[in-house]
C-alpha cells in the first residue's frame, strides 16, 4: 500500500546568486541585479548553499578534480526541521557532482563552521551559479499531488483507474529533504518503486528559485543513513 503523505524539510534560496568573479558574464543575464559577483556578497563561512565556487570544507579534505561542487548543509540549521531524526545534528554534509555523468560524492564531517575552510573554484562549467539557501521549514508533500486530471481528449485513454494521469513534472518546483523523488523523465511506476523502497531524498534541489530548469537531487538508503555511511548515494538530474 502506498503511503500517502510524507514530512519533507523544504529549502528555499536567497534572492541573489553569485558567480566567480573572474568569470565574465554576459549583460543580459546581469540586467536584473540578480546574479553578481561572489565578491559583492556576505557568503557567511559555512552556511547552507548551492553550487558556485565557493566551498567551505574541512581543512584536511581533498576537493575531488573530475566533479563540481553541487553544495553544503550545515546540519546545525538543517536538523531542528527534522521530524524523523534521521539527520545528524552537527556537522556539515558537502555534494560533488557531475550531472552528466550522473555522479558524485556526497561527504559527512562532523566538523564546527569555524573549522572549515574557504575553497574558491571559479568555472563556466555546471554548478557555476551559487545561492545561499535562506529559509528552512518542515513541511508535507501529498503523492495524490503527483496526479492531474487530463486536459485534452487524447490523454484520457491514459488516465488510471480514478481517471488521473501521472504528472511527470509535478514536484519538480520544490527543493528540499526526505519525500517524494521527483524525476520528469521517470515513469510512474519507477517513481513509486523508490518511494515505496528504503531509498530516501538525502537532498532535492528544484526549481523554485535555484534551478531555472532541472531538478538535482542525491538518494541514500535508510540504514546507510543512520550509519552515517555516504559512499553509496545515487546522484540524478532531470530536465525536460
Amino acid at each position: 500500500m502506498k503511503k500517502e503523505t510524507f514530512d519533507i524539510i523544504e529549502l528555499r534560496p536567497a534572492t541573489k546568486h553569485y558567480y566567480g568573479d573572474s568569470l565574465k558574464m554576459p549583460e543580459i543575464l546581469l540586467e536584473d541585479g540578480l546574479l553578481v559577483k561572489a565578491s559583492t556578497l556576505d557568503i557567511p563561512l559555512g552556511h547552507s548553499r548551492y553550487g558556485g565556487p565557493i566551498a567551505d570544507l574541512p581543512k584536511d579534505f581533498e576537493y575531488p578534480d573530475e566533479l563540481r561542487f553541487a553544495g553544503q548543509l550545515d546540519l546545525k540549521q538543517i536538523a531542528p526541521h527534522d521530524t524523523s531524526g534521521l539527520l545528524p545534528k552537527t556537522g556539515h554534509l558537502f555534494f560533488f557532482a557531475d550531472i552528466m555523468e550522473d555522479k558524485g560524492l556526497a561527504v559527512y564531517a562532523d566538523v564546527d563552521n569555524s573549522e572549515l575552510v574557504r575553497v574558491v573554484k571559479d568555472h563556466e562549467d555546471n554548478f557555476f551559479e551559487g545561492v545561499l539557501i535562506k529559509e528552512v521549514f518542515a513541511n508535507t508533500e501529498n503523492l495524490s499531488n503527483r496526479y492531474r486530471e487530463p486536459e485534452y481528449e487524447d490523454e484520457e485513454e491514459y488516465t488510471n483507474e480514478d481517471g488521473l494521469l501521472w504528472d511527470y513534472f509535478e514536484g519538480s518546483e520544490t527543493s528540499k529533504i526526505f519525500g517524494i523523488f521527483t524525476h520528469c523523465q521517470y515513469q510512474e511506476k519507477q517513481i513509486l518503486e523508490i518511494v515505496n523502497s528504503d531509498k530516501i531524498v538525502l537532498l532535492q534541489i528544484g526549481e523554485n528559485g535555484f534551478n531555472d530548469e532541472g531538478v538535482f537531487s542525491v538518494l541514500i538508503d535508510k540504514n546507510d543513513l543512520k550509519a552515517l555511511k555516504f559512499d553509496n548515494c545515487e546522484f540524478h538530474w532531470g530536465q525536460s
